[in-house]
């Protein structure tokens, strides 16, 4: 029984480390995917802002090489729709770098710039609208060159500043997964550690426990676990009104054998009778050693018929063992009493007493025999 319960409870440990295993498995994974996404999304969205506006000073370099080159079919709608659009973006910018986790000392000073580049707009508008009015657009090109010279610088520096921040924040993020990782397999570790002195605690208490119910010499089950088999026994009869039997066996003039073959001899016919008793019984009735020569047997469901059928088997096999399985050049015989109770009969105090007072009828009538109480 103690074995069953030793690998179902193995079994759960197991099973509960496993599962705890494949919880922690599924966060760090769920924690790494969302975390990542999270921080990559931030860092993309910000440097697709800058890419986007990159292109302002491209398009405004572009747009003032061609009037240098053709005043005459100066581009003033397509002027004016870059002038308003720059401020837009630049506007976009600055709100997504505030929102970021980037250091305000690291990207202010190209915001500023931008910003500073924005404030100069005005003024090349108006020098946009002086083109309808003849006026040659030196100081157009001049102060648009100006401009665009100054965001083009200020754009390159907030997208390398991002790249980079984006690149020390993966390695961050790997570095804390990795260090997220080793805590969660200490835990594991140590709950795995916990389990195993939880499981080794649980073997060493039923070892401990079986020391307590069993008999060292035989392998029998002692006096305590033959009174809590009994009322086991009890109770099951008093539940289905089957009869429960008991016998009582000493080994006749076991002392004069010990005192003439020595102990060690002696101990090994107890560990030979044992083995004989257990052979002629059931596996469900109990067999117990209750003293130096005395034991007892708990056969349930057992008539008294049934259980003088047992006895005189055992009687008849004691009787019948040869020197070499005692072990001894000796002959061995056993005087039984037996008692038979049901339901409120059943209980041990009152099968063991009549038990023995049939035992001493046996030994009284000459020994090797079986008395019924």
């Amino acid at each position: 029984m103690s074995q069953r319960q030793h690998r179902t409870l193995s079994w759960q440990l197991a099973l509960g480390f496993t599962l705890l295993a494949g919880v922690c498995a599924l966060t760090i994974g769920f924690y790494v995917v969302n975390a990542r996404q999270h921080v990559g999304a931030n860092y993309t969205a910000l440097v697709a802002d800058v890419v986007r506006a990159q292109q302002h000073p491209v398009l405004l370099r572009h747009t003032l090489d061609r009037l240098q080159e053709s005043p005459e079919r100066a581009p003033e709608e397509r002027l004016g729709n870059l002038l308003w659009r720059i401020p837009q973006h630049i506007n976009g910018v600055s709100h997504g770098l505030t929102r970021s986790q980037l250091d305000p000392a690291e990207y202010v000073p190209s915001l500023d710039t931008l910003h500073q580049a924005a404030a100069q707009l005005p003024e090349l508008q108006n020098r946009v609208d002086e083109l309808q009015a003849g006026v040659v657009p030196v100081e157009l090109t001049r102060l648009g060159y100006e401009i665009e010279n100054e965001m083009a610088r200020a754009y390159s520096e907030l997208n390398e500043l991002i790249h980079v921040a984006a690149a020390e924040q993966r390695i961050l993020m790997e570095r804390l997964t990795w260090a997220i990782g080793a805590l969660v397999l200490l835990v594991l570790i140590v709950v795995g550690g916990l389990m195993l002195a939880l499981l080794r605690l649980h073997r060493e208490r039923e070892a401990v426990k079986r020391l307590s119910l069993v008999d060292e010499l035989t392998g029998l089950g002692n006096r305590r676990y033959l009174k809590e088999a009994a009322d086991r026994l009890h109770e099951q009869s008093l539940r289905n009104g089957k009869p429960l039997s008991i016998a009582l066996l000493d080994l006749d003039l076991f002392k004069q054998l010990n005192d003439r073959l020595g102990h060690p001899t002696g101990d090994g016919v107890l560990k030979a009778f044992a083995n004989a008793v257990q052979e002629e019984t059931r596996q469900a009735d109990i067999v117990s050693r209750i003293g130096g020569e005395e034991f007892c047997i708990l056969m349930p469901d057992t008539s008294s018929e049934g259980a003088f059928e047992v006895a005189e088997r055992i009687r008849h096999r004691i009787a019948g063992l040869t020197a070499p399985t005692l072990g001894a050049s000796t002959m061995l015989t056993v005087s039984l009493g037996l008692a038979t109770g049901q339901k409120q009969g059943s209980d041990f105090d009152s099968l063991y007493s009549r038990a023995d007072k049939a035992l001493y009828t046996a030994k009284a009538n000459g020994r090797n025999c079986t008395r019924i109480a």
